[in-house]
């Protein structure tokens, strides 16, 4: 019965979110709705036992099934960028995370994981293992995916347009090489069992959790799956409804623990956030710029490779911005990837 009012209480919110097209509405609106519920202190479900394991398990499916034998290929290739993007990516939101806590005295756990470009969900459970403030990491990684969305189509854009006809850059930025890496969010068409899969996933979700691995449901499901999909066994990817599902569990989880101090703390940092989202995205400029400088790859396939955004939107919309989809996809793979595996021990050793 709490395994149902828990997805009860997170429909009117992503049906709210889903109406006006806010990203990232499924999860987003369920944890919006969920913590109304809790900061007016209507009655609401106790968190299911095993709940948070199992949405960790099938969000770490998602991620790891995209991981192809082609990819891996084409990332070897580039594996000193894409290192450079993943440590990139972990250096400079620690200073931000770092500044933030100084300033608001949030924790340094919850600082990091509300500046790390990891994703709503995924930075979300990592808060919840780590005793962070859940429902404000959320919020705040909310804020960067949403301005990043409205605001990178246009900065590239532009700077695509002011170094037209500057050498270098790929001859075929939008050659739809979709094989190697699915669009993330979407089942691809290879062929096989989607319970192979959810098998597979599950197990490395257990083995890492009974392992200790902060977040190890997702971490374990992830890896196991990418092994399992790089190495071409028959595993077919979910309908991309369970995963909605899993993100409308988890948004609901993660707003129950909202309370009127996250509202008035979020109303305090509002500034703060706006300032650390554009500083963000300079520094994504900057790796763009590097990147390009090493691989010769084209301007627009850098900006959109490298910037603070998620896989699935932005991998989404590279085509038509006239980016590399597969370059993109795979540098923001490595960033979250890097992110995943080495940002939780490293908060732990730092709280």
């Amino acid at each position: 019965m709490n395994f149902l009012l828990l997805f009860i209480i997170g429909i009117p919110g992503w049906l709210l979110f889903r109406a006006f097209r806010i990203p990232a509405a499924v999860m987003v609106g369920a944890m919006v709705s969920a913590a109304f519920f809790a900061v007016k202190g209507w009655v609401v479900p106790a968190t299911p036992e095993g709940a948070n394991l199992l949405f960790q398990v099938i969000l770490g499916l998602f991620v790891g099934i995209h991981f192809t034998g082609r990819a891996g290929r084409d990332l070897v290739s580039s594996l000193r960028v894409a290192l450079l993007a993943g440590v990139w990516w972990i250096s400079f939101p620690l200073g931000l995370g770092w500044v933030v806590n100084n300033w608001f005295d949030l924790g340094l756990a919850t600082s990091i994981l509300g500046t790390v470009p990891g994703g709503i969900a995924e930075m979300s459970m990592l808060a919840l293992t780590l005793e962070a403030d859940a429902a404000l990491v959320a919020l705040m990684q909310f804020f960067r995916l949403s301005s990043v969305l409205i605001a990178m189509p246009v900065i590239s854009t532009r700077m695509g347009k002011a170094s037209a006809g500057a050498a270098g850059g790929d001859p075929d930025p939008g050659n739809g090489r979709k094989d190697a890496l699915t669009r993330p969010g979407e089942p691809g068409p290879r062929p096989g069992s989607r319970a192979l899969t959810l098998s597979i996933a599950v197990a490395g979700g257990l083995v890492f959790y009974f392992l200790g691995v902060p977040v190890g449901g997702f971490v374990g499901s992830m890896i196991f799956t990418a092994a399992a999909a790089a190495s071409g066994l028959p595993i077919r990817p979910l309908p991309v409804m369970v995963r909605h599902v899993a993100q409308l569990g988890l948004g609901s989880l993660i707003g129950l623990y909202a309370t009127p101090g996250t509202l008035a703390t979020l109303y305090c940092m509002f500034l703060t956030i706006v300032g650390t989202t554009a500083a963000m995205l300079a520094w994504g400029i900057m790796l763009a710029y590097i990147v390009r400088a090493v691989t010769r790859w084209n301007l627009m396939t850098c900006l959109i490779a490298t910037c603070p955004g998620g896989i699935t939107q932005l991998a989404s919309i590279a085509e038509d911005l006239g980016a590399d989809p597969l370059k993109v996809s795979l540098l923001h793979l490595v960033r979250l990837l890097t992110i995943y595996v080495i940002l939780p021990p490293l908060i732990k050793a730092l709280v």
